[in-house]
């Protein structure tokens, strides 16, 4: 189905039908054996808590903040 002209009263149905036909295929997609084991593979984050609470990063935030605030200036001897 060609999209309608987003004005159109046609457009918000055209939405709805493809927002379903995504949804219907991104659940019915069958996950490799090799994909489906949690227990295997790579992790993308941290490894643990720890690392993701902003206390730690708080004073390296205000620090690259003052570099580059900085960062257009000349150092002069």
């Amino acid at each position: 189905m060609k999209r309608p002209s987003p004005d159109s009263s046609e457009f918000e149905q055209w939405l709805l039908a493809r927002a379903k036909e995504r949804a219907e295929k991104l659940f019915t997609t069958e996950i490799p054996e090799d994909l489906a084991d949690v227990g295997s593979g790579l992790i993308a984050g941290p490894r643990s808590w720890a690392d993701v609470m902003p206390e730690k990063t708080i004073a390296e935030d205000i620090a690259i903040d003052k570099a580059h605030k900085r960062k257009h200036l000349k150092v002069v001897k």
